[in-house]
């Protein structure tokens, strides 16, 4: 019976060591892959994000960015993360009537907003919109109407759970100079003029970076609906206050000039074109139209012409708001171009020459442009922009395909190709307008080889051209910055290393430990049977 008792005993303590031995080797095991994986967290950053809404003069539009929370030299480095999600309806400025309609269309997009970024990053994701011309010019009219629109647009954005803590300046009507300095900013970003490179949705290159300076940035010229904006690097010249903009990128400071032309968008001056064709024959209900194509007439009524804050001063008195107005094509380039040169006031004082037209200083042109959005649309009809056009194509080359466009009659330019056939009989004022505007106006010449520098460009480096990114860009210089996490330090690390090796030293020791006992418990019963034996046999 005693015998019993001990094998047993044995058998129980073998088990032990094996038990043992199996939990120092676990213990190892998983708390050196634990720690080597958290080692490896160091240095990581979490990407932020960021949202913008822009509200221009004829549709909204939102985009999402994001960037290393750690940014560079205090600045982010931003990347598009969604498909635009254009916000259903026209501008917002169309609201003045009932302004709670567009909570429902911008809860859409803020909806997908919502979706697109990490819940876990929506309380520190920042969210703008900026509202352009078209609500400069409802606000230059009628304050109170664009203060209750811009209500209903924080109202509505305060339901989300983005960063929105102050609500008047994240949702704001922006000035045409920030719209022209921040389209300027989006250029040379994604162009690498600012000695950083725009980060791919996969990462970011950080051995890419050069020198960045002043001279190698590029100018930006944006014709929107309402407004066009020019913004360029003057070189080293003083410049008055209100011309100059400064900001601090990257850890460079910039100073250059920018001016916004309210009233100089395609749809603003078309209608301030009518107008002054009215004016010159006499409010006449029946309108030669000098810029049109010969063949074509358009209807365009009263109220569309003059009930419109840029045609204001040309309002006439004691005419019917029911009258309409019948444009009759003449496809006349000469005539043409000469009611074009009417709409640029050269005659006003210029108080700090150089100017352009209504007083404005604009300081020599200088260096490469990009012209966007309508420039680059009206080029692009004029098969203007194709890679071995742009930017080689010459002035006369522009100049003989616009006279060549505003001779062609109705029957000829109705067949041409363009994916809004309604612009069609636009087309020719369109382009005599730009090329006004580029030649006699900002002055690029052949001459002295500046129009060359000019590319009509719809997208940079696959990115749309706006102000949008170039205002996220700007506004993260005032968000914190994220450092990178540092789950475990060195020290911390080798010290967890050492004691998790024990570990399995442990284990190997209490596995070598069992194993010879089992093998001396083996010996053991054998020793206790060769014994009973010898005793059995010794009693007979």
């Amino acid at each position: 019976m005693a015998e019993e008792v001990k094998t047993s005993g044995q058998k129980c303590s073998c088990n032990i060591w094996w038990f043992i031995g199996g939990l120092s080797l676990f213990i190892g095991g998983v708390g050196l892959v634990a720690i080597i994986v958290m080692f490896l967290q160091n240095g990581k950053t979490e990407y932020e994000y960021g949202v913008v809404m822009d509200a221009g003069s004829s549709h909204t539009t939102l985009y999402i960015y994001k960037w290393s929370g750690e940014k560079y030299k205090d600045t982010a480095r931003a990347v598009q993360v969604n498909t635009p999600c254009k916000v259903e309806g026209p501008s917002i400025s169309t609201y003045v009537s009932n302004p709670q309609a567009l909570a429902k269309p911008l809860e859409a997009c803020l909806e997908n907003a919502k979706d697109t970024v990490p819940a876990d990053k929506h309380s520190s994701t920042p969210i703008y919109l900026g509202a352009t011309a078209g609500m400069r010019l409802l606000h230059a009219v009628n304050s109170s109407q664009s203060d209750a629109i811009l209500s209903v647009v924080r109202s509505t954005i305060k339901k989300y759970p983005f960063m929105f803590k102050n609500k008047t300046q994240q949702a704001r009507i922006i000035s045409g100079e920030e719209e022209g300095l921040f389209s300027w900013v989006t250029s040379n970003y994604v162009t690498g003029s600012f000695g950083v490179k725009k980060p791919t949705l996969q990462g970011i290159d950080n051995s890419w970076q050069m020198s960045a300076t002043g001279d190698g940035t590029v100018g930006a010229m944006d014709l929107g609906g309402a407004s066009t904006q020019m913004t360029f690097y003057p070189g080293q010249i003083s410049m008055p206050p209100s011309y100059e903009q400064d900001l601090m990128l990257y850890g460079m400071n910039y100073s250059v000039y920018t001016h916004s032309y309210l009233c100089y968008g395609v749809n603003e001056i078309t209608r301030k074109y009518r107008a002054l064709l009215i004016k010159n024959q006499n409010y006449s209900e029946t309108v030669t139209n000098p810029c049109g194509p010969l063949g074509k007439n358009i209807t365009v009524s009263y109220v569309d012409v003059f009930e419109a804050p840029c045609t204001s001063d040309s309002r006439p008195s004691g005419i019917d708001r029911n009258t309409t107005y019948v444009f009759e094509g003449r496809s006349d380039d000469l005539s043409c171009h000469m009611a074009v040169q009417q709409l640029f006031n050269l005659t006003d004082i210029c108080p700090h020459p150089p100017c352009t037209f209504n007083g404005t200083y604009q300081p020599k042109v200088y260096g490469k442009y990009y012209a966007f959005s309508n420039f680059f649309y009206e080029m692009e009809f004029l098969n203007l922009t194709s890679p071995k056009m742009s930017p080689e194509t010459k002035l006369s080359d522009v100049v003989a395909a616009v006279g060549t466009l505003c001779e062609k009659p109705w029957s000829e330019v109705q067949y041409m190709k363009t994916d809004i056939k309604s612009l069609l009989p636009e087309f020719c004022f369109r382009g005599r307008y730009i090329l006004t505007l580029l030649n006699e106006i900002y002055k690029f010449d052949d001459v002295d080889g500046s129009w060359q520098k000019i590319s009509f460009v719809k997208d940079l480096d696959g990115t749309e051209i706006g102000w949008s990114l170039g205002y996220m860009i700007s506004e993260s210089v005032h968000l914190s910055a994220v450092t990178p996490t540092t789950v475990l330090s060195l020290v911390t690390f080798v010290l967890l290393v050492i004691l998790f090796c024990v570990f399995l030293c442990i284990s190997i020791g209490f596995a070598l430990h069992a194993i010879k006992r089992r093998k001396f418990g083996s010996l053991g019963k054998y020793d206790q049977l060769s014994n009973a034996t010898s005793a059995s046999y010794g009693t007979l």
